[in-house]
């Protein structure tokens, strides 16, 4: 994420792109009151935990390695579709634990002896639905944070 200003941007604008698509999401998968405060906070935690993540683990370079270890052609749609699927595991897999626990742990209005049990069914529950969501979310994304970067960083 680091190694460019271009990337830096990229980076930003994904993770606020994906945070919004994936919040908006989360509050109707999960039946929750569609208001700003709720968007808003969930949308705060998703984008924080795709950046954190992104500074740390070089999970793009990782789907692009699997891509290729597939003999696929660096620049197909095949190539593409496939190098996006590690990633997508890796960023979903930390979204939704840590956003679902952030909700559950120490969550006045659910029993202590209970929100082991709730986090686990949380997240049992939101990880495959989030998970496609955020596979698509990503290329739409992307492709916005490559727009931006491309105006306003030298390659």
């Amino acid at each position: 994420m680091f190694k460019s200003h271009y990337g830096m941007i990229v980076t930003v604008v994904l993770s606020i792109m994906m945070g919004i698509i994936m919040a908006l999401v989360a509050v109707m998968v999960d039946g929750l009151a569609f208001n700003f405060s709720n968007v808003f906070k969930i949308w705060a935690m998703i984008t924080l935990v795709i950046l954190l993540v992104s500074i740390f683990i070089p999970y793009k370079k990782w789907g692009e390695k699997s891509a290729a270890g597939l003999r696929l052609k660096e620049g197909t749609l095949a190539f593409k579709l496939a190098s996006a699927i590690i990633p997508t595991l890796i960023l979903n897999s930390f979204i939704t634990v840590i956003v679902s626990a952030a909700n559950i742990l120490y969550n006045e209005a659910i029993p202590q002896i209970m929100q082991s049990t709730v986090l686990l069914e949380g997240i049992l529950h939101d990880w495959p639905i989030m998970l496609v969501i955020s596979y698509f979310a990503a290329f739409l994304s992307e492709a916005a944070g490559k727009s931006v970067a491309g105006r306003y960083a030298e390659i």
